[in-house]
């Protein structure tokens, strides 16, 4: 006498591989959303540290004989935020501080989904602040789920004792993932 086995699954068997991925999904699908919104969020803090690494190398290096210079403010740029990263080349003509932006030879190689500003607060050229002053203020804001509610991201930073331009505290962030 022969067995016949039948072929497919049994109610246990298809029970055991639904909680088994259920399982997996809970654990992967959180995961990834919170990886997702991370990767927003550090393109703020990366954009601003090297906005503030242009800046400083401005303030610092020499223009014609005066030293210490500080450029006109930009920003917003780009005009417009949006959920979805989009290329823009901040030094193109139209794009609020453009002048500004070329001469801190900014370049980012990166689609952007926050809009950034620098705020100088002195004027042109031959600047002095006291050790712990503030020189200028950068800020990033952009609305990451198109709600209408705004993130901000902004960078002060003053002069230390040598007379170099440092980041002044942390990193201020308002409404980080709205």
């Amino acid at each position: 006498m022969r067995s016949e086995r039948r072929a497919g699954v049994t109610l246990v068997e298809a029970a055991a591989i639904g909680s088994v991925l259920g399982i997996v999904l809970a654990v992967v699908i959180p995961t990834f959303v919170r990886e997702l919104r991370t990767s927003k969020v550090e393109e703020a803090s990366a954009v601003l540290t090297l906005l503030h690494e242009r800046t400083a190398a401005y303030y610092s290096r020499k223009h014609g004989a005066l030293s210490h210079c500080l450029p006109e403010p930009a920003g917003p740029a780009p005009a417009e935020t949006s959920v979805d990263a989009v290329e823009v080349e901040l030094g193109a003509e139209g794009i609020p501080g453009a002048a500004t932006w070329a001469a801190l030879e900014l370049e980012l190689t990166r689609p952007l989904r926050y809009r950034y500003e620098l705020i100088p607060l002195r004027a042109g050229c031959d600047v002095r602040v006291r050790p712990g002053e503030s020189l200028f203020v950068l800020r990033a804001t952009g609305d990451l789920d198109g709600d209408g509610r705004m993130s901000r991201f902004e960078r002060v930073a003053t002069v230390d004792e040598e007379g170099r331009v440092v980041p002044h505290g942390v990193l201020f962030v308002r409404d980080r993932m709205e």
